[in-house]
């Protein structure tokens, strides 16, 4: 587990950080508001002046993951044309990048039930996962432009979320053993998905 020691910084960030180690580490039956100050260096009364409760704060990590995870992917294509299939690569590289930069938000999000995507397009995606609502919009602007029907997009979409959430995946997974950059390779692969 890493080192969350909180010195005179952010000490609500601090608490989630190591709220998100504790919980892949030890799982959510042995979380704690006081295990998680412990990490952090702090008294057992210190997260109560930013959380509730336990539940307060597991909302509070996803919220926190959540939210940096769409900002990745909402910059990655700042300025580029909807018209361009190039675009899904980029968010597609932006999402890879995103969990290879930060593994533990892997993990966290995806190794327990909490977060909800729904690949129906009829779905008006208030209640969806906002990072998929974010790569499937995009997905759905691009390529209705290059003339593909929206069972054909359905598709595509399921298909390029199944590629970079593998590589995602791989790139994360203790083990996984690859001679290349990923950062340099992941944009290739994706293209060459995209092309077949």
């Amino acid at each position: 587990m890493n080192d969350k020691k909180y010195h005179h910084g952010n000490l609500k960030q601090c608490l989630i950080e190591a709220g998100i180690d504790l919980l892949n580490e030890e799982g959510e039956n042995h979380f704690s508001l006081r295990k998680v100050a412990a990490l952090c260096d702090v008294s057992n009364a210190a997260p109560y002046s930013h959380f509730k409760n336990k539940e307060d704060l597991l909302e509070a990590m996803k919220k926190y993951v959540t939210e940096q995870f769409s900002q990745q992917l909402y910059n990655a294509i700042q300025g580029e044309s909807v018209e361009d299939p190039n675009t899904i690569v980029k968010m597609g590289k932006s999402y890879i990048l995103f969990f290879i930069n930060h593994p533990q938000y892997f993990e966290f999000l995806f190794s327990r039930p909490c977060i909800r995507v729904n690949l129906n397009m009829n779905d008006d995606g208030k209640s969806n996962f906002p990072p998929f609502e974010l790569l499937k919009e995009l997905h759905f602007k691009v390529l209705s432009k290059c003339g593909f029907s929206d069972e054909k997009i359905k598709d595509m979409i399921i298909s390029s979320w199944a590629t970079v959430h593998g590589l995602a995946a791989i790139a994360t997974m203790e083990g996984v053993i690859y001679d290349e950059s990923w950062e340099n390779k992941i944009e290739a692969i994706i293209s060459n998905k995209e092309k077949n």
